[in-house]
């Protein structure tokens, strides 16, 4: 969300944290954290807590007396294993449960939304809604979701965009990366600014307005939702 320096640390891989990137800490997976720079630097957890206790799943325990090191390299062994577009190793054949790939770079989002906008602009059929790009972040292995039971997405609104009502079962937390903008919940508007979050419950209506461009991240828990055959959705204006 805001600083830079510092480094998280999966299973031995150290990870470089950035404005924007997206960092995955798969379950059973020892992780740490350190920040070599003399600034403090914030970032948003997006966590399964919830559904893991309901299921009696959670479990913690501490791995050692230091489970980071101090390396600080610009790229992952994930990253330069798994993080070259439309190419899997040969070496990384099984399937796994959570994305491989320990970061997805805040470059790549950008330029991948740019992109869907600049296509309407010349009349292609690129963005999800007038002026709403979005994109949603894969596992590389299989395809689906980055874990198996949080979805991660990056959406895009140009500045005067307003998106239909909608409802969804399922809840989703939104974090506003950069504009300003607002939000209706259930009929009530609240203005947004860089950094502030916001939660829509499940199966009640929403939609978003842009006043500048407008770039948000959202989590949600949508693969448990789906798995269970309990997802449905309603968007005003569209049938379905």
């Amino acid at each position: 969300m805001e600083g830079e320096g510092v480094w998280t640390v999966v299973n031995g891989d150290p990870v470089r944290m950035s404005r924007g990137d997206l960092l995955l800490t798969p379950g059973w997976h020892f992780h740490g954290h350190h920040n070599d720079t003399d600034a403090p630097m914030a970032w948003l957890d997006g966590l399964d807590i919830p559904f893991s206790h309901y299921c009696d799943v959670g479990f913690f325990e501490l791995g050692s007396d230091r489970v980071t090191d101090y390396a600080t390299p610009r790229f992952s062994r994930s990253e330069r294993l798994w993080g070259h577009p439309g190419l899997r190793p040969l070496s990384g054949l099984h399937d796994t449960p959570s994305s491989p790939l320990a970061a997805y770079r805040w470059e790549h989002t950008d330029r991948a939304l740019a992109e869907q906008l600049m296509l309407e602009e010349e009349g292609q059929p690129a963005t999800v809604e007038q002026g709403h790009a979005a994109i949603r972040f894969v596992n590389p292995a299989t395809g689906g979701d980055v874990m198996s039971t949080i979805r991660c997405e990056f959406h895009r609104l140009r500045a005067g965009a307003l998106t239909p009502d909608r409802r969804e079962v399922g809840s989703t937390v939104f974090q506003v990366f950069d504009g300003k903008g607002a939000v209706v919940i259930d009929g009530q508007r609240r203005v947004l600014d860089i950094g502030d979050i916001f939660v829509i419950p499940s199966w009640v209506r929403w939609s978003l307005e842009a006043e500048t461009q407008f770039d948000l991240f959202r989590f949600s828990d949508a693969p448990v939702v789906e798995r269970l055959g309990f997802a449905r959705a309603q968007v005003d204006g569209v049938a379905g």
